[in-house]
């Protein structure tokens, strides 16, 4: 008994210090380590961060060293990775002066061949016509020279293609956060990027930011230069125009049905590696739209921008036969069938015809499905005959688990549970110093509206009352005036 208490402590000894082992520093080996390597600081991973100011280091998940670091380290790589930045763009602002210098100074070198004339007689002027003449043949024949001489020297300077190949070869650089190669060092460079969230391209037009000179010139191009863009390319199979030879490869894998990338977590296949990096989003969750009226947040641009017409109120789709507007364009195309394709939802049961095929299955339930029938009290079809027996009969069958309330209805437990017991502070008041918080956005309205609005929004059109709900207003109007909303 006495040895198996022994290893006991033992092991739990080994078990206390590997875990210690694990949350030591990996950077200092001195303090407890308080921040995961791993995880996202200013949408960025904390171990790229690491290894790009370290190139040397490399960081793996799992690699059995610690995955923490202390608060002094982590605020020492925060300045270091500030301090590389700026480096960088002191770098870049620099030869880009040295550039614009040397440039200055080769026009300013270059021969400047004035040609004088001064006509004292005929023979005079036809001698200096002569001699100018010469005087440009020659210092023509002496710039070429120097071009020439130019030329040479960039040329000797420059390799060979076989020679650049082989050193791309020998070059290869392959990203130890993502594990793609690079064909050289400044593809690595640019693709690093893509990891640290760095946009040093700025649009001169407006303030959107690239993290290469290439995607700033497709930008410039296709958003501020497009009145004077020419679509000069044209698919031989439709003769839709495009605006690059690019764009033309692109479009005719819509002809071949060509689809070069594929998913590597599912077998769908994309046409353009755009589309394919868009579908991986779903797989990681990843949702970097964000919309600015509530906190839901998206995958593409596209479902983003879908997404915005929840928060207006605008309607813009006319139906071209009846001029009534919709918000949706899908709205509209249901709408316009009712026009083109009146009653075309007929029942199998009983022939009659429906616009809508919502209103063909509400009558499919009440008069023609098993548990359907004809109520002996109130002369209604139900589609359940014997859970509507139990509003005339009083009972009560489905009971709350948290409280006492019973319901005669599926829905409206439902609704009991969402607004009583789980959802209750789903909308929080957005008034400073008010805690108020509600199960539905109606109830944050009404709220919103009586306590710390100053209109009431539904006035009566037949007196002087108003009322802060729809609901209020149409009760109103049936005990008061007699009349339905219509």
């Amino acid at each position: 008994m006495y040895i198996v208490i022994v290893v006991l402590l033992q092991y739990i000894i080994l078990a206390v210090r590997h875990k210690m082992d694990e949350m030591l520093c990996r950077l200092c080996c001195q303090n407890y380590g308080t921040t995961h390597i791993f995880s996202k600081v200013k949408d960025m991973v904390l171990c790229t961060k690491i290894m790009y100011c370290c190139s040397n280091l490399n960081i793996q998940d799992g690699d059995g060293l610690p995955s923490h670091i202390c608060s002094s380290c982590d605020s020492e790589l925060a300045l270091c990775y500030q301090f590389v930045l700026k480096c960088e763009s002191s770098d870049k602002k620099l030869r880009s002066q040295s550039l614009e210098i040397n440039s200055q100074v080769l026009s300013d070198s270059s021969p400047k061949i004035e040609v004088k004339l001064e006509c004292n007689s005929d023979d005079d002027q036809y001698y200096n016509d002569l001699q100018n003449a010469i005087q440009f043949e020659s210092a023509h024949k002496k710039l070429e020279i120097k071009l020439e001489c130019a030329v040479s020297k960039i040329s000797a300077k420059r390799k060979s293609p076989k020679q650049k190949c082989k050193h791309k070869s020998e070059q290869l650089c392959t990203c130890l956060v993502c594990g793609r190669q690079c064909a050289n060092p400044s593809t690595f460079k640019i693709h690093m990027r893509s990891h640290t969230n760095e946009k040093p391209y700025a649009c001169p037009s407006c303030e959107k930011c690239y993290k290469d000179r290439g995607t700033l010139k497709r930008h410039i191009e296709r958003t501020h230069l497009s009145e004077k863009r020419q679509r000069n390319f044209i698919c031989e199979n439709c003769g839709k125009g495009f605006f690059s030879k690019n764009d033309v490869k692109i479009h005719m894998r819509t002809h071949t049905g060509e689809t070069p990338y594929s998913c590597s977590v599912c077998s769908l296949r994309f046409t353009q590696i755009s589309a394919l990096q868009r579908h991986k989003k779903r797989h990681t969750g990843e949702k970097d739209h964000l919309c600015t009226a509530c906190p839901k947040r998206f995958c593409t641009k596209e479902e983003l921008k879908n997404h915005l017409t929840v928060h207006t109120t605008e309607k813009n789709f006319a139906c071209p036969l009846c001029n009534v507007q919709f918000k949706y364009q899908n709205n509209l195309r249901k709408h316009v069938r009712l026009h083109s394709e009146p009653n075309r939802f007929v029942c199998n049961h009983c022939g009659r015809t429906f616009n809508v095929k919502g209103n063909l299955k509400v009558h499919i339930d009440k008069q023609h499905s098993e548990k359907s029938g004809h109520c002996a009290i109130c002369l209604k079809n139900v589609p359940n005959i014997e859970v509507h027996m139990w509003r005339h009969n009083g009972q009560r069958p489905l009971k709350c688990e948290l409280c006492p309330s019973s319901f005669y209805e599926q829905n409206a437990l439902v609704r009991h549970m969402n607004f009583r017991h789980k959802k209750t502070d789903r909308y929080k008041c957005e008034v400073a110093d008010c805690l108020m918080s509600f199960p539905s956005r109606p109830m944050l309205d009404f709220h919103t509206a009586k306590l710390h609005g100053t209109h009431i929004p539904f006035p009566c059109d037949r007196c002087s009352r108003s009322f802060y709900r729809k609901s209020d207003l149409a009760r109103h109007k049936i005990g008061t005036h007699k009349e339905r909303l219509s």
